[in-house]
């Protein structure tokens, strides 16, 4: 696999909230959790190292220049299956992250009302939302905190 340069860090999503590493996640019972999507990001991973590949945060940034073409429309972020086994051929992992501003309190992860925190999810949740859109969710997962399902 060649490995990719990290450009550079995006400190305007990782304010947001960064996803804690890890594979196995602990689950917890989940509550119901309402907000609105502050950023989406794609994170790339490979060995020891962990790449952003895309972040999106009202304005589109693209760390990885191989995929700058991919992405015609800030607006409306979504990888196709197509793109998504080009990441999975490029990547040892791939995550799905969308970074959510709190409406109402997660108590599992310990995050107040209008407080952020970046939740990884499956590719169809992340295509289904974009940055601005209210959503209510159950939350799964300590170590790293999951949206398996929107309500």
């Amino acid at each position: 696999m060649e490995r990719r340069t990290f450009v550079r860090s995006l400190g305007a999503v990782g304010s947001l909230g960064a996803v804690a590493a890890g594979a196995n996640a602990t689950l917890t019972a989940s509550s119901t959790v309402t907000g609105t999507v502050e950023a989406k990001s794609i994170t790339g991973r490979g060995g020891d190292e962990s790449h952003t590949v895309l972040a999106h945060e009202g304005t589109l940034t693209i760390d990885d220049a191989e995929y700058r073409d991919e992405f015609s429309d800030w607006q409306d972020v979504t990888v196709d299956a197509a793109l998504a086994r080009q990441f999975e051929a490029d990547y040892e992992d791939i995550y799905y992250n969308l970074h959510i501003n709190h409406e109402t309190a997660n108590e599992e992860q310990n995050v107040a009302t209008d407080e952020s925190l970046a939740y990884r999810t499956d590719r169809m949740i992340f295509n289904s939302v974009q940055v601005s859109d209210a959503v209510q969710f159950k939350t799964t997962g300590a170590d790293v905190p999951r949206i398996n399902a929107l309500k």
